[in-house]
Parts: C-alpha cells; structure tokens; sequence
C-alpha cells in the first residue's frame, strides 16, 4: 500500500514537471514569435536575422533552432497567424448573400481588417513570397478558399460571366484591388483617408460589376 501510494505521488510530481516544461516552452516560443514579427515588420522578410531575433527575446540564436526549424519555418508561423486572424474577419460577412453582394461584403471586412490589424497585413504583404514558397498552410488555404470561393460560386452561378476555370484570376484581381485600397488609404492623410473610406464600396462595387459584363477568352488586344 505505501508502495502504491509513494508510485501515485511520483507520477503527479511527474506531471506536474511536464505540465511546468510545457509552460515554459511555450513561454519561450511566445516571445521568440514576438521578438520576430517585430523585427520582420521593421525589416522585411528578406534582411530577417536570426541572431537579432534571439537578442531582442533574450535567447540564444540556438534557442531559436530548438522551436523552428529554420528562418522559413518562424515566417511561416508568423505569417499563418495573420492569415487565420484574417479568415475570422471573413467569416463574419453574412451567408445567404449572392456571389456579387458576398464579394463586396468580402473586400469591405478585407478593408476593415486592414485598418484595424494593419501590422498583420503588411506582415501578409511583404512575406507572401515566403508564404508560396512552402506548402499552403490551413490558415492560407481558409483565406483563398473564401476569397477564390466566391469568384467560383458567381460563375457558375451566371451572376459573374467568366469560366469557372478562370475564378481564381479573378480572385487574384480582387486581392491585389483590395489590398492597394488599403495601402493607399493607410499613406494618406485623414481627410483624404476619410474621402476614400466613404466611397470604398463604390469602388468594390466597380470590381465586381465588371465580372458581371463579360470575361474575353483572351487577354490579346483585338486585331485592327
């Protein structure tokens, strides 16, 4: 019996030790995450070190290896994170909507997130490369499901006239257009922000009535 019990009070110590080493690793991880995005955000992905990363957390560089595999891998997890806090904004436009309504619904929660969370769209912006250049992740693949998704419920809907096969172009149309309206508002003054803020659905309405006019099989100038 005490046997019994000293094995009951060695396997809580263990836990205990477990829970306790899983705390501080996740402590650690939390704070290398936070010492990167801050120097990505000053810096850009491309002159991203390491070594500065693990100073500014208070690590060492080796630390760092410990918890991701290589500077790809900690712009990847920083970059998902912007991603899936951008698919939450989508997921609150309303359903029941028609692919053309959802579209604009869409670019507008784009437009707000941007203005809200402008840290995680320029961490999107500069670090897309990095994002493509590994395998999609699930907060990507939410992001361009909804984005590429609704370009493909219009056309084959009719609502959009262009192929089914060509949605994702205009998905890829829609992103660029939305993400320039929120960096130049982002660059303006407040006045001239406020102007375009009040007459950016206009604008995505201008977007998305264009796929309504007619989608040309190729993108070749017409023959004199």
């Amino acid at each position: 019996m005490h046997r019994h019990h000293f094995g009951d009070h060695h396997e809580e110590h263990v836990e205990r030790r477990r829970r306790r080493h899983e705390e501080r690793r996740g402590e650690t991880r939390d704070d290398i995450l936070a010492a990167a995005r801050e120097v990505l955000l000053e810096r850009g992905a491309t002159d991203l070190s390491l070594r500065e990363i693990a100073r500014r957390a208070g690590y060492s560089p080796g630390a760092l290896y410990k918890y991701f595999k290589d500077k790809g891998d900690l712009v990847g997890v920083l970059a998902d994170g912007a991603m899936s806090a951008l698919a939450g904004a989508f997921e609150t436009v309303p359903e029941g909507l028609s692919p053309d309504e959802r579209a604009v619904e869409i670019g507008m929660a784009y437009l707000d997130f941007a203005r809200s969370h402008p840290e995680d769209v320029e961490l999107i912006a500069v670090n897309e490369a990095a994002i493509h250049a590994r395998p999609s992740s699930p907060e990507h693949e939410r992001v361009e499901e909804v984005v590429i998704g609704v370009m493909r419920d219009g056309a084959r809907s009719g609502v959009f006239r262009l192929p089914v096969e060509d949605a994702d172009y205009a998905a890829f149309g829609a992103w660029a257009y939305v993400r320039g309206l929120a960096s130049f508002e982002r660059r303006q003054g407040s006045e001239l922000a406020r102007k375009l803020r009040s007459k950016q659905r206009q604008l995505l309405n201008v977007y998305v009535n264009g796929l309504k006019t007619g989608w040309p099989a190729s993108a070749d100038p017409p023959a004199d």
